[in-house]
């Protein structure tokens, strides 16, 4: 059997060369660690803020506007309700993406936005615009590639943090989401290209009129849309919300209960 060495209890410790050449060197790494961190932090925040609703939109940024008609044109007086959104585009993020939705929003030959339909409405979470396909036994079909590689310049950091956020549903159509209210369920499957500045109001009245299943109680379509001019305020294009009166606010068309002996099986009818 081999002889056992003996074991050496000492307490004095090894010399190590370079020790401190080592030490600097890991010290090294790990400032440089925290700088990248740094920097990587503040661009997210750059980020974040680029999508947070300001008090007062950017007027060097490019903002265009969009026209909703809600309801059905249908009957002697149809209750339509008329609205504008106005969005600020992030052409210096994606400005391929920009510039093809401004050529779709103010082209009036196809294909365009105009008369397209809002096919999707998610009540309080976001709603589908911009559907151009045709649409056969609830599915789409579509030959049109129109934001084609846009994954080459989507930065898909930017959260949709807010609501009024705009993104792509895919390159593959026209369609586009906007948001009701933070949809962190959004974040990295879909590019955000802009968000809405005014018209928060209409936002809501979108949002109300959706079922719990996606399809839209009421058709809402984008009956048109342009391009705020470089120089000018974004509020100048600003349109007031146009929505129908109430009747029974005026307490016309008001249903009076009574009593008839004639229709006495029903009890209370109303006139």
């Amino acid at each position: 059997a081999a002889p056992l060495r003996a074991m050496n209890f000492t307490s004095k410790k090894r010399v190590r060369n370079n020790a401190w050449r080592e030490l600097q060197t890991e010290l090294d790494e790990r400032e440089k660690l925290e700088e990248e961190n740094t920097a990587k932090q503040r661009k997210l925040d750059a980020l974040r803020a680029r999508v947070c609703i300001e008090e007062e939109p950017n007027p060097s940024a490019q903002h265009v506007f969009m026209d909703f008609e809600i309801g059905r044109k249908m009957g002697r007086d149809p209750q339509i309700t008329y609205g504008r959104l106005i969005v600020e585009l992030f052409d210096d993020i994606m400005p391929r993406t920009t510039e093809r939705f401004v050529d779709l929003l103010t082209s009036q030959s196809a294909p365009t936005y105009s008369s397209t339909l809002v096919s999707k409405i998610m009540p309080g979470a976001y709603c589908v615009a911009g559907d151009r396909d045709t649409r056969m036994e609830g599915a789409s079909h579509s030959r049109d590639n129109i934001f084609g590689r846009f994954e080459s310049e989507a930065n898909w950091q930017l959260p949709h943090l807010n609501p009024g956020i705009l993104s792509l549903v895919d390159g593959r159509t026209s369609r586009f989401h906007i948001t009701f209210r933070k949809s962190e369920e959004l974040d990295g499957w879909h590019a955000v290209f802009g968000k809405v500045v005014y018209g928060f109001d209409l936002l809501k009245i979108i949002s109300e009129q959706g079922n719990t299943n996606g399809e839209p109680k009421q058709p809402v379509v984008m009956i048109g849309g342009g391009t705020v001019p470089e120089g000018n305020h974004p509020r100048e294009f600003l349109k007031k919300l146009q929505q129908p009166e109430d009747p029974e606010a005026h307490g016309y068309n008001k249903k009076v209960m009574r009593y008839s002996s004639t229709y006495r099986h029903t009890g209370l009818i109303g006139n």
